[in-house]
């Protein structure tokens, strides 16, 4: 997942490049792919959650990508689903047959579940719940551990809470958007209707809760699958992807190695660094950059780390 820095992660050094690093990088330019921001009220808005790190800005890439993959993929394979848009696009948007959603989340992989499997249950919770102060703190505080219940729960945090952060020490929502405080982010019929929406494509998603590199191993010799690998971001000391995700531990240098031996075309998605730059090019892998805003409006640019070359 890109994860949008503090001032002070940002200015978190890196370690120098070697001589072998800094040969790699003068002799293999990174082009760009498109200078041009996606503006995300353009893409249709699918995923009930709002995610740190979500892909929505990234989907006409990703459909471009898709849509010249030769044979058509029959399973999309996202082994650090979030929230999901990549799979939901692939398989709404008919460039695959199916979806494995994966994540380690027990709280996240559980609502995920509920969407698939109880749709019309919560799509009436949502619809049915008034997100006043008094309410979402029942909500909150109320301990009860039956699934459903739990689902209900992760939503609601991940709508009202500051930055759709639900891992723990996360705040809620002060003045919100244009001063509607915890209903700013609460849009009951639209979530409803992409719940519903989600749960008539129901036998066309899989959704697993387990380990994304344990996952990429299991399928890597499947031909007929592709991948987009979007991982918490913690590499190069970055410590963004251990505020905003309960489970950020992650061993890059085994992820991409684990991703050398897949079959099947794969995406995977990064901040820009020197070492990420260094484990993508030590196996081959092709790397691009394509524009993209961050919370604070400013340009930035993501990593696009594939199989084979992209074109603009």
């Amino acid at each position: 997942m890109t994860l949008i820095p503090t001032k002070t992660e940002e200015s978190i050094s890196q370690a120098p490049l070697s001589h072998s690093q800094t040969n790699r990088r003068q002799s293999h330019p990174i082009p760009i792919l498109s200078n041009k921001v996606v503006n995300v009220a353009s893409v249709p808005q699918r995923s009930p959650l709002r995610y740190p790190g979500g892909k929505t800005w990234l989907v006409p890439q990703i459909r471009k990508w898709l849509a010249k993959l030769d044979p058509r993929p029959e399973l999309f394979i996202e082994p650090f689903a979030g929230g999901g848009i990549a799979s939901l696009t692939a398989v709404m948007d008919g460039y695959v047959d199916r979806a494995l959603l994966c994540d380690r989340d027990p709280e996240l992989s559980n609502l995920w579940r509920c969407i698939l499997n109880d749709t019309d249950r919560l799509a009436q919770q949502v619809e049915s719940f008034s997100p006043t102060p008094d309410n979402v703190r029942a909500v909150f505080d109320d301990d009860n551990t039956s699934d459903f219940e739990s689902a209900f729960r992760t939503l609601l945090r991940n709508r009202v809470n500051r930055g759709g952060i639900i891992a723990k020490g996360a705040s809620t929502m002060n003045k919100g958007e244009n001063g509607n405080g915890l209903a700013s982010r609460w849009y009951a019929k639209t979530l409803a209707t992409r719940i519903r929406t989600i749960g008539s494509y129901a036998k066309h998603f899989e959704y697993v809760r387990g380990d994304g590199i344990d996952l990429v191993e299991r399928y890597q010799d499947r031909q007929s699958a592709v991948f987009f690998i979007d991982p918490p971001y913690t590499a190069a000391g970055k410590r963004a992807g251990k505020r905003l995700y309960t489970f950020n531990e992650i061993d890059h240098e085994s992820l991409f190695e684990r991703v050398s031996a897949v079959k099947a075309p794969f995406m995977m998605t990064y901040d820009e660094n020197d070492e990420v730059i260094d484990m993508a090019l030590r196996r081959g892998f092709h790397l691009s950059r394509v524009a993209m805003k961050n919370s604070h409006h400013t340009v930035m640019y993501e990593l696009l780390i594939t199989s084979q070359k992209l074109s603009p």
